[in-house]
């Protein structure tokens, strides 16, 4: 005898009547989901004719047994796990709809009119299958906890299962082959609707989750410093522009920001791994509330003291810090082309920082990072900072951070003629690797590494490497160099 199951829900169509999409909203517990809710890839396997062509992102056990399990496990401890809605489909039998409707003489009644009907019971008998369209890792990060993912139990043993969550009531959309005759026709809208949610939504940008997220501690002290660092705050006034781009990741020439609110979340990223050894999976779930105000006091630490160290974010002309004009060809304007008014040149820095301090808080008997983090650490990785040369036309940044590209070559690559000669602009070099390029060469002049002849000349050829300049001379890069050079024994002495 077929196991019938009753769910409460709501019954909601959508189209035209004759070819409307019927649909239940129901809840389910966590455990029945599980047991009972397939992926296409599992149904099709069993010789299913109804969604074996149906296009399914390719589930990421990664995925769905790290970052979604984590939260899982470590969400429970504030109270705040949240899943958002399933959205699956039945074939092999239509459920049945028991309408539910309140007392006629109930006060709303009068406000629901032929909407009574929708309120009730959806009775699966056991007959249907079910197949996720929407919540696949969800699911499998569910699976994995509750030990129901044998292929990875070898590898992988699943943490133990979060206090309640079987018990979980999860929001499931379910979507009904009512009203369709073939299957063909049920299979075409079922994949539509697979496109719709995955191919068509737009998922949130990386600003916005900086600016709403409540588990990613990196968030959170973001939001915080731009209210208690007196540099980061904003006067309100409309002819004022505020120090911090909130909007964009990124900045252009001439613009009055110093920095935006992503590269100050990446930048407190790489400080907190820097104090705590935090791996990505940290930011991924809340650490709980006296976690975050103590890690917060750390940071907001590193922030003053860098702030601090570098007078010219507070004392200048922001727009004038980002011109791409050459030297000779400024004029008087006190403008130049500071790397440290630039995302790519903060985000850098940060990582200098992150190293230096990681180096002084390892216990040279364990090897283990077991010294607590102090002021006096942050200090002695600043000391010379304000002896380099931060300007993108001199030496050490000439063509290796600040690059020439040609207006209409985008490939447009070290010593590679063109017919003739091109058009060609100055840009920053944005991508990852300029990040960690900076910081090298940040640790180089301080004279953190490459002490001997052998260690410089291999720095300078990976240096020369990274050069990104329309036919360079020689001559023009070994001045560069011997500028570089020049830096480095301004602060080093040797």
């Amino acid at each position: 005898m077929a196991n019938i199951e009753f769910y409460p829900g709501m019954k909601a169509r959508m189209g035209e009547e004759g070819s409307e999409l019927v649909y239940y909203m129901i809840k389910m517990r966590a455990r029945d989901l599980v047991g009972k809710i397939q992926t296409a890839s599992e149904i099709e396997k069993d010789g299913n004719k109804l969604v074996e062509t149906m296009v399914q992102r390719a589930i990421r056990a990664n995925r769905a047994t790290g970052a979604i399990s984590s939260y899982l496990t470590n969400a429970h401890n504030n109270g705040e796990r949240f899943m958002g809605s399933f959205v699956i489909a039945t074939f092999g039998g239509k459920p049945t709809w028991e309408p539910a409707p309140l007392q006629k003489d109930h006060a709303i009644t009068q406000f629901l009119g032929d909407e009574m009907e929708d309120f009730g019971v959806l009775k699966l008998d056991g007959t249907q299958k079910y197949f996720v369209l929407d919540g696949q890792h969800r699911l499998t990060s569910l699976r994995y906890l509750f030990g129901q993912l044998p292929d990875l139990a070898d590898r992988r043993k699943p943490p133990p299962v979060p206090p309640g969550l079987q018990d979980d009531e999860l929001s499931v959309l379910l979507i009904s082959n009512e009203g369709l005759k073939k299957e063909t026709d049920f299979r075409k809208r079922l994949r539509r609707i697979f496109t719709v949610i995955n191919r068509h939504a737009k998922a949130t940008t990386a600003v916005e989750n900086i600016s709403m997220d409540e588990d990613d501690i990196a968030a959170i002290h973001t939001r915080r410093l731009l209210h208690s660092i007196d540099l980061f705050k904003w006067s309100g006034k409309k002819d004022d522009t505020p120090v911090v781009d909130i909007q964009k990741a990124q900045l252009k020439e001439g613009d009055g920001h110093l920095t935006t609110i992503a590269t100050i979340y990446k930048m407190n990223q790489i400080f907190i791994n820097a104090l705590y050894d935090a791996s990505d999976e940290f930011f991924s779930f809340s650490p709980g509330e006296d976690v975050i105000d103590e890690y917060y006091e750390n940071v907001e630490l590193i922030w003053e003291t860098l702030i601090d160290a570098i007078p010219e974010w507070s004392n200048t002309d922001r727009g004038k810090m980002k011109n791409h004009t050459p030297p000779e060809d400024r004029g008087d304007d006190g403008s130049m082309d500071h790397l440290l008014f630039w995302p790519v040149g903060q985000k850098g820095l940060a990582h200098y920082l992150r190293d230096e301090i990681r180096n002084q808080r390892r216990d040279p008997k364990t090897g283990g990072y077991d010294k607590p983090f102090t002021k006096s650490m942050l200090t002695k990785a600043l000391k010379d900072i304000d002896k380099i040369d931060w300007d993108l036309f001199s030496g050490p940044w000439y063509g290796y951070t600040l690059k020439q590209k040609s207006k209409k070559d985008t490939s447009f690559m070290v010593g590679k003629r063109k017919q003739g000669k091109p058009e060609l602009v100055w840009t920053m070099d944005s991508a990852g690797s300029a990040e960690t390029n900076v910081a090298d060469m940040i640790g180089f002049l301080t004279g953190k590494f490459a002490n001997d002849k052998k260690q410089t000349e291999v720095f300078r050829d990976e240096w020369e490497s990274k050069l990104r300049l329309y036919n360079p001379s020689p001559e023009l890069i070994d001045k560069k160099w011997k500028e570089a050079i020049s830096v480095r024994k301004k602060i080093t002495g040797k």
